[in-house]
């Protein structure tokens, strides 16, 4: 008779496996959403590094009366030596000015080569990588 009210510790198998249950569903929401922010804070130093190209790019503009047709004309233009070694920054020109200006990762970008980043002028879009 003792042995009935014998006070149980510890979780039963049900218990356990709806806690393991929960986190998994915490998980599956959670680690999308890290990913996504991410590759948004990566994207960032590309689109600031396109901007300060863009703005560089209407000073030489202003200078010499053209625009120029690559990153090395702008003597202006000043980024951080990791910046450049992590993306590789190209102009697509056409008509009285720029039309994109497009970085693409290079190898040593923690999110991995061949992702880019395009910044639209005439449109004032962003689009490519770690952008919504």
């Amino acid at each position: 008779m003792l042995g009935m009210f014998r006070k149980r510790e510890g979780f039963t198998l049900v218990e356990v496996l709806v806690v393991v249950v929960i986190l998994a569903i915490l998980a599956a929401i959670a680690v999308p959403i890290y990913l996504r922010y991410v590759e948004s804070a990566r994207s960032a130093e590309a689109q600031e590094a396109i901007s300060a190209i863009w703005a560089a790019s209407k000073v030489f503009q202003a200078s010499t009366g053209s625009w120029p047709t690559n990153v090395s004309q702008i003597r202006q233009l000043t980024l951080d030596g990791i910046t450049r070694r992590r993306w590789n920054f190209t102009l697509v020109g056409g008509g009285q000015g720029i039309n994109a200006i497009t970085a693409t990762s290079t190898g040593i970008m923690p999110g991995g080569a061949g992702k880019s980043v395009t910044f639209r002028v005439p449109e004032g879009r962003w689009e490519g990588y770690g952008i919504d």
